[in-house]
Protein backbone atom coordinates (compact mmCIF):
# COMPACT_ATOMS: atom_id res chain seq x y z
CA UNK A 1 0.00 0.00 0.00
CA UNK A 2 2.21 2.75 -1.38
CA UNK A 3 2.10 6.32 0.06
CA UNK A 4 1.73 7.99 -3.46
CA UNK A 5 -0.92 5.97 -4.12
CA UNK A 6 -3.30 8.03 -1.86
CA UNK A 7 -1.35 11.39 -2.12
CA UNK A 8 -2.37 11.04 -6.33
CA UNK A 9 -5.81 10.46 -5.42
CA UNK A 10 -11.25 -33.89 28.56
CA UNK A 11 -11.00 -30.57 28.65
CA UNK A 12 -7.09 -29.56 29.75
CA UNK A 13 -5.66 -31.47 26.47
CA UNK A 14 -8.34 -29.29 24.47
CA UNK A 15 -6.71 -25.88 26.22
CA UNK A 16 -3.15 -26.83 25.25
CA UNK A 17 -4.32 -27.29 22.03
CA UNK A 18 -6.07 -24.11 21.88
CA UNK A 19 -2.71 -22.29 23.20
CA UNK A 20 -1.09 -23.91 20.50
CA UNK A 21 -3.65 -23.02 17.85
CA UNK A 22 -2.69 -19.35 18.16
CA UNK A 23 1.31 -19.31 17.87
CA UNK A 24 2.54 -17.83 14.76
CA UNK A 25 2.07 -19.79 11.95
CA UNK A 26 1.73 -17.49 9.20
CA UNK A 27 0.32 -18.21 5.91
CA UNK A 28 2.21 -16.13 3.22
CA UNK A 29 0.31 -17.33 -0.20
CA UNK A 30 1.34 -15.60 -3.43
CA UNK A 31 0.54 -12.58 -5.14
CA UNK A 32 -1.48 -12.47 -8.73
CA UNK A 33 -1.38 -9.89 -10.75
CA UNK A 34 -5.44 -10.24 -12.24
CA UNK A 35 -8.13 -8.31 -10.97
CA UNK A 36 -10.44 -11.18 -10.22
CA UNK A 37 -8.48 -13.58 -8.10
CA UNK A 38 -9.61 -17.58 -7.90
CA UNK A 39 -6.60 -18.74 -5.61
CA UNK A 40 -7.01 -21.23 -2.63
CA UNK A 41 -5.35 -19.90 0.37
CA UNK A 42 -6.48 -21.06 3.83
CA UNK A 43 -9.63 -19.51 4.73
CA UNK A 44 -11.83 -20.25 7.57
CA UNK A 45 -12.27 -23.62 6.71
CA UNK A 46 -9.01 -24.45 6.13
CA UNK A 47 -7.90 -23.44 9.75
CA UNK A 48 -11.23 -24.93 11.15
CA UNK A 49 -10.21 -28.18 10.27
CA UNK A 50 -6.71 -27.64 11.07
CA UNK A 51 -7.56 -27.43 14.76
CA UNK A 52 -10.29 -29.70 15.30
CA UNK A 53 -7.72 -32.24 13.44
CA UNK A 54 -5.12 -30.99 15.79
CA UNK A 55 -7.85 -31.39 18.46
CA UNK A 56 -8.94 -34.97 17.97
CA UNK A 57 -7.47 -36.66 15.07
CA UNK A 58 -9.05 -38.77 12.68
CA UNK A 59 -9.36 -42.08 12.22
CA UNK A 60 -7.85 -44.28 9.43
CA UNK A 61 -10.61 -46.57 9.13
CA UNK A 62 -8.97 -47.98 5.66
CA UNK A 63 -11.70 -47.57 3.33
CA UNK A 64 -11.26 -46.15 0.09
CA UNK A 65 -13.58 -43.30 -1.02
CA UNK A 66 -13.91 -40.79 -3.94
CA UNK A 67 -12.21 -37.53 -3.21
CA UNK A 68 -15.60 -35.89 -2.68
CA UNK A 69 -17.00 -38.54 -0.39
CA UNK A 70 -13.63 -38.44 1.39
CA UNK A 71 -13.85 -34.77 2.20
CA UNK A 72 -17.41 -35.22 3.33
CA UNK A 73 -16.36 -38.10 5.58
CA UNK A 74 -13.75 -36.16 7.33
CA UNK A 75 -16.19 -33.08 8.40
CA UNK A 76 -18.37 -35.25 9.48
CA UNK A 77 -16.30 -37.36 11.34
CA UNK A 78 -13.75 -34.70 12.42
CA UNK A 79 -16.94 -32.23 13.34
CA UNK A 80 -18.87 -35.57 15.40
CA UNK A 81 -15.75 -36.17 17.49
CA UNK A 82 -15.47 -31.93 18.62
CA UNK A 83 -19.08 -32.32 19.52
CA UNK A 84 -18.35 -35.40 21.48
CA UNK A 85 -16.11 -33.64 23.78
CA UNK A 86 -19.70 -32.39 25.60
CA UNK A 87 -22.28 -34.39 23.85
CA UNK A 88 -20.62 -37.97 23.48
CA UNK A 89 -24.38 -39.58 22.85
CA UNK A 90 -25.30 -37.33 19.91
CA UNK A 91 -22.68 -36.67 18.27
CA UNK A 92 -22.77 -38.35 14.82
CA UNK A 93 -26.54 -36.99 14.65
CA UNK A 94 -25.73 -33.50 15.79
CA UNK A 95 -22.81 -32.95 12.98
CA UNK A 96 -24.72 -34.79 10.16
CA UNK A 97 -27.39 -31.70 10.97
CA UNK A 98 -25.03 -29.50 10.98
CA UNK A 99 -23.75 -30.10 8.00
CA UNK A 100 -26.46 -30.84 5.73
CA UNK A 101 -28.28 -27.53 6.95
CA UNK A 102 -24.85 -25.41 6.18
CA UNK A 103 -23.22 -27.91 3.56
CA UNK A 104 -18.99 -26.98 4.96
CA UNK A 105 -17.76 -26.12 8.31
CA UNK A 106 -16.55 -22.73 7.52
CA UNK A 107 -20.29 -22.15 6.73
CA UNK A 108 -21.59 -23.72 9.75
CA UNK A 109 -18.58 -21.39 12.13
CA UNK A 110 -19.82 -18.30 10.23
CA UNK A 111 -23.74 -18.77 10.66
CA UNK A 112 -24.97 -16.96 13.86
CA UNK A 113 -25.98 -18.67 16.97
CA UNK A 114 -29.86 -18.17 16.34
CA UNK A 115 -29.57 -20.16 13.26
CA UNK A 116 -27.11 -22.83 15.27
CA UNK A 117 -29.94 -23.02 18.07
CA UNK A 118 -32.60 -23.87 15.23
CA UNK A 119 -30.29 -26.83 13.87
CA UNK A 120 -29.48 -27.90 17.39
CA UNK A 121 -32.69 -27.85 19.23
CA UNK A 122 -31.74 -25.40 21.74
CA UNK A 123 -28.34 -27.17 22.82
CA UNK A 124 -26.47 -24.17 23.91
CA UNK A 125 -23.73 -26.38 25.30
CA UNK A 126 -22.61 -27.42 21.56
CA UNK A 127 -23.66 -23.83 20.08
CA UNK A 128 -21.30 -22.11 22.66
CA UNK A 129 -18.54 -24.87 21.79
CA UNK A 130 -18.76 -24.33 18.22
CA UNK A 131 -18.73 -20.29 19.05
CA UNK A 132 -16.31 -20.77 20.66
CA UNK A 133 -13.90 -22.49 18.22
CA UNK A 134 -15.02 -19.80 15.40
CA UNK A 135 -13.56 -16.99 17.92
CA UNK A 136 -10.32 -19.01 18.45
CA UNK A 137 -9.78 -19.56 14.50
CA UNK A 138 -10.29 -15.99 13.20
CA UNK A 139 -7.98 -14.74 16.74
CA UNK A 140 -5.89 -17.07 15.02
CA UNK A 141 -6.26 -15.37 11.87
CA UNK A 142 -6.12 -11.76 12.90
CA UNK A 143 -2.53 -12.74 14.35
CA UNK A 144 -1.25 -13.38 11.22
CA UNK A 145 -1.60 -10.17 10.57
CA UNK A 146 1.27 -8.46 9.70
CA UNK A 147 1.24 -5.20 12.26
CA UNK A 148 2.24 -2.94 9.12
CA UNK A 149 -0.27 -3.34 6.38
CA UNK A 150 1.95 -2.50 3.34
CA UNK A 151 -1.14 -4.16 0.96
CA UNK A 152 -4.73 -3.81 0.88
CA UNK A 153 -4.35 -7.64 -0.62
CA UNK A 154 -1.88 -9.00 1.19
CA UNK A 155 -2.18 -12.90 1.49
CA UNK A 156 -2.77 -12.48 5.09
CA UNK A 157 -5.52 -10.07 5.57
CA UNK A 158 -7.49 -11.73 2.35
CA UNK A 159 -7.29 -14.69 4.84
CA UNK A 160 -8.35 -13.32 7.79
CA UNK A 161 -11.35 -11.31 5.88
CA UNK A 162 -12.17 -14.44 4.37
CA UNK A 163 -12.54 -15.94 7.77
CA UNK A 164 -14.60 -13.19 9.18
CA UNK A 165 -16.87 -12.37 6.59
CA UNK A 166 -16.59 -14.67 3.44
CA UNK A 167 -19.04 -17.22 4.86
CA UNK A 168 -21.49 -15.18 6.04
CA UNK A 169 -24.94 -15.67 4.57
CA UNK A 170 -25.52 -11.92 4.76
CA UNK A 171 -23.38 -8.98 3.74
CA UNK A 172 -21.37 -7.68 6.01
CA UNK A 173 -18.63 -4.84 5.78
CA UNK A 174 -15.44 -4.92 7.71
CA UNK A 175 -12.99 -1.64 7.88
CA UNK A 176 -9.81 -1.84 9.49
CA UNK A 177 -8.26 1.51 10.53
CA UNK A 178 -4.59 2.46 9.82
CA UNK A 179 -2.52 4.84 11.22
CA UNK A 180 0.57 7.26 8.80
CA UNK A 181 2.70 4.86 8.80
CA UNK A 182 0.21 1.82 7.68
CA UNK A 183 -0.07 0.20 11.02
CA UNK A 184 -3.19 -1.42 12.17
CA UNK A 185 -4.66 0.66 14.48
CA UNK A 186 -7.76 -1.63 14.75
CA UNK A 187 -10.78 -3.24 12.74
CA UNK A 188 -14.47 -3.46 13.05
CA UNK A 189 -17.68 -4.50 11.32
CA UNK A 190 -20.07 -2.27 10.25
CA UNK A 191 -23.79 -2.14 9.32
CA UNK A 192 -26.67 -4.31 9.32
CA UNK A 193 -27.34 -6.43 5.59
CA UNK A 194 -29.52 -9.08 4.14
CA UNK A 195 -27.86 -11.52 1.44
CA UNK A 196 -28.20 -8.61 -1.02
CA UNK A 197 -27.63 -5.36 0.72
CA UNK A 198 -26.20 -4.11 3.46
CA UNK A 199 -26.68 -0.70 5.03
CA UNK A 200 -23.64 1.37 6.00
CA UNK A 201 -23.36 4.90 6.59
CA UNK A 202 -19.94 6.54 5.52
CA UNK A 203 -20.38 9.01 8.28
CA UNK A 204 -20.42 6.41 10.99
CA UNK A 205 -17.07 5.10 9.31
CA UNK A 206 -15.24 8.75 9.64
CA UNK A 207 -16.31 9.50 13.00
CA UNK A 208 -15.00 6.17 13.93
CA UNK A 209 -11.64 7.15 12.13
CA UNK A 210 -11.41 10.39 14.01
CA UNK A 211 -11.87 8.89 17.06
CA UNK A 212 -9.14 6.59 16.66
CA UNK A 213 -6.83 9.20 14.80
CA UNK A 214 -7.06 6.76 11.93
CA UNK A 215 -5.10 8.16 8.68
CA UNK A 216 -6.41 5.89 5.91
CA UNK A 217 -8.63 2.90 5.92
CA UNK A 218 -9.76 -0.20 3.89
CA UNK A 219 -13.31 -1.32 3.17
CA UNK A 220 -13.89 -4.97 2.72
CA UNK A 221 -17.67 -6.55 2.14
CA UNK A 222 -18.52 -9.82 1.48
CA UNK A 223 -20.90 -11.17 -1.46
CA UNK A 224 -23.06 -14.11 -0.22
CA UNK A 225 -23.73 -15.33 -3.64
CA UNK A 226 -20.49 -15.69 -5.15
CA UNK A 227 -20.78 -12.44 -7.57
CA UNK A 228 -18.07 -10.24 -6.98
CA UNK A 229 -18.99 -8.09 -9.73
CA UNK A 230 -19.16 -4.72 -8.50
CA UNK A 231 -23.16 -3.16 -7.81
CA UNK A 232 -23.74 0.23 -8.63
CA UNK A 233 -24.58 0.62 -5.10
CA UNK A 234 -21.04 -0.50 -4.32
CA UNK A 235 -19.23 2.14 -6.58
CA UNK A 236 -21.34 4.58 -5.88
CA UNK A 237 -20.90 4.11 -2.16
CA UNK A 238 -16.93 3.74 -2.70
CA UNK A 239 -16.49 6.71 -4.64
CA UNK A 240 -18.72 8.56 -2.22
CA UNK A 241 -17.04 7.56 1.20
CA UNK A 242 -13.36 9.09 -0.88
CA UNK A 243 -14.86 12.18 -1.14
CA UNK A 244 -15.49 12.42 1.91
CA UNK A 245 -11.95 11.02 3.29
CA UNK A 246 -10.20 13.38 0.83
CA UNK A 247 -12.00 16.34 3.08
CA UNK A 248 -10.48 14.94 6.03
CA UNK A 249 -7.17 13.79 4.88
CA UNK A 250 -8.11 10.18 5.19
CA UNK A 251 -6.80 7.99 2.91
CA UNK A 252 -9.13 5.36 1.51
CA UNK A 253 -6.60 1.89 0.69
CA UNK A 254 -9.18 0.03 -1.43
CA UNK A 255 -11.92 -1.42 -0.88
CA UNK A 256 -12.28 -5.22 -0.97
CA UNK A 257 -14.78 -7.75 -2.41
CA UNK A 258 -14.91 -11.08 -1.14
CA UNK A 259 -16.42 -14.22 -1.21
CA UNK A 260 -15.61 -17.87 0.51
CA UNK A 261 -12.95 -18.71 -2.28
CA UNK A 262 -12.67 -15.63 -4.32
CA UNK A 263 -12.11 -11.87 -3.76
CA UNK A 264 -11.73 -8.65 -6.25
CA UNK A 265 -10.12 -5.05 -5.35
CA UNK A 266 -11.71 -1.95 -6.51
CA UNK A 267 -8.46 -0.49 -6.85
CA UNK A 268 -7.24 -2.66 -8.76
CA UNK A 269 -10.39 -2.82 -10.84
CA UNK A 270 -9.25 1.05 -11.36
CA UNK A 271 -13.39 2.00 -9.69
CA UNK A 272 -11.62 4.64 -7.24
Amino acid sequence: MDRDVCNRASRKPILAVMRSFTSDDRASGSRRKATRHDDSPKSLYDHANSFFLSVIGVADDGHILSPEKTENQRDRQVLAQLIAIVEPEQASKLSGELLEEFGSIGRMLGASEAAMHRVLGGNETVVNLLKATEKLTLAKLRNDLPRKLISATDQRLLNYLRGSIGFRASEMMRILFLDSAHYLLNDEEFGEGSPRRIYVQPRNILKRALELDASGIIIAHNHPGGNLTPSDSDIEFTRSLKALCQELDICLHDHIIISKDRWISLRKLKLI
